[in-house]
């Protein structure tokens, strides 16, 4: 496949990066400077310097893909850095809409799944401000007529494993972390085999 990937640069990017590249995949990956991402070159690897937020940039670069994945995130549980969520969903939706490309996958927090545990409840008093912008990323994606995906994860880990539970509208029985590498083998082999299309998907390790 070609794969537009939004996130590139942080750790569960570079692991989709990395997975993508090893089978076979070419790939567009969007970086906010020109020094990220310079330890890899791969001819099938072009990295771009975009806005993530800005949709005429996504739209010229997006032509010829078959999917979009972002794996964006904010690095701390700030109001600003929590909005690329939504602000970047805004601008994926309609760079997409004008590209005609349609396959979409996102990652998302597990926190918005209905939760009376303690430990759900305590993290949703420290990061509201993540689960209340990555709420407003999905309703933004899910009004789409996008084939959208979005993989909700909790706690991630650098575990080299990749193998995960899913399931639909709900967190895996016994769920708990999940390695970045499983995200990542999830989200290419869901853009291949289209499993969950127009669902919301729980993901554990």
């Amino acid at each position: 496949m070609k794969i537009l990937l939004l996130g590139a640069n942080g750790r569960t990017g570079r692991q989709v990066l990395a997975r993508a590249l090893r089978d076979g995949d070419t790939l567009t990956a969007i970086v906010r400077a020109p020094d990220r991402l310079a330890d890899i070159t791969h001819e099938r690897l072009r990295v771009c310097v975009a806005n993530p937020c800005d949709p005429g940039a996504l739209e010229q670069l997006l032509p010829g893909h078959d999917a979009v994945i972002s794996v964006l995130g904010p690095r701390w549980p700030t109001r600003a850095a929590s909005a690329i969520y939504y602000e970047s969903a805004a601008a994926i939706v309609e760079a997409m809409h004008r590209a005609k490309v349609t396959r979409l996958l996102v990652t998302s927090s597990a926190l918005l799944f209905p939760d009376d545990g303690l430990l759900a409840r305590v993290l949703q008093f420290l990061v509201p401000r993540i689960v209340e912008a990555a709420g407003r990323m999905e309703t933004q994606i899910c009004a789409s007529d996008l084939d959208w995906t979005v993989a909700r994860t909790g706690f991630l880990t650098s575990d080299d494993k990749a193998d995960y539970n899913a399931a639909r509208d709900a967190m895996p029985d016994g769920a708990g972390s999940i390695p970045r590498a499983a995200v990542a083998r999830f989200l290419l082999e869901e853009a291949k085999q289209h499993h969950h299309l127009r669902q919301v998907v729980g993901l554990s390790g």
